[in-house]
């Protein structure tokens, strides 16, 4: 796990060493969360659960690229039931302006996910999640642009049957009208055992959405 984290931040530096760097811009976030249950016997609700997420994360500009970089910690106590859990997350995303029409980006991530409680076999439910995906924006016209991601994220358990992939593929299109910026866009992902065969059809969450703003500015 180290051993990932420490070449995720590596890779992370490579792209900017030959950019001018300016001041990064940081960002520490804690948050805390409470959840509760009825209790049908006197109607009142009764304490579950208590969250606790760390997070800080750099944005930097640099010429004609943008970075990020972030690590999150969260725990989660469930009080009168199993389940308690904690996560380690990196996270890493990158844009470059290779011309007047065109952005070119990817996102790299590792999430460390665990449990105290073994499942019901004995194994272990910790899992480790790596990500990577890429993200392309072309300028169609003055105000109007297109743009797209494709990203894999492959989850590793001790429990072969827990092991999971996800892949996401999205598109949008956005242009500005007057004072009127329109857009739409679909976002599809098929999730599936690791290195098994699977029905994409049923295993496919889909999501289509279109948007208006006013922006008088």
């Amino acid at each position: 796990m180290k051993k990932g984290v420490c070449l995720l931040l590596l890779l992370s530096c490579l792209p900017a060493w030959s950019l001018d760097w300016n001041l990064p811009v940081f960002t520490a976030r804690y948050e805390v969360a409470g959840g509760a249950s009825d209790d049908p016997e006197d109607d009142t609700l009764d304490p579950s659960s208590l969250r606790n997420t760390m997070s800080l994360r750099m944005k930097e500009e640099a010429g004609p690229a943008a970075l990020g970089l972030g690590v999150a910690w969260s725990a989660k106590d469930y009080y009168r039931q199993s389940g308690d859990y904690s996560y380690l997350k990196v996270d890493h995303d990158a844009t470059f302006r290779v011309s007047d029409l065109w952005k070119l980006g990817y996102t790299l991530g590792v999430k460390r996910m665990e449990y105290p409680e073994p499942d019901s076999q004995g194994l272990s439910n910790d899992s480790l999640s790596l990500s990577a995906g890429a993200t392309a924006a072309v300028r169609l016209a003055k105000g109007t642009t297109l743009d797209g991601a494709l990203g894999g994220r492959f989850g590793l358990t001790d429990n072969p049957s827990d092991a999971l992939q996800a892949w996401t593929a999205s598109v949008g299109v956005s242009t500005r009208m007057g004072e009127w910026l329109v857009a739409a866009r679909y976002r599809g992902q098929a999730r599936l055992p690791l290195g098994a065969a699977s029905d994409y059809g049923r295993n496919l969450y889909q999501v289509a959405s279109v948007s208006v703003q006013w922006d008088p500015n």
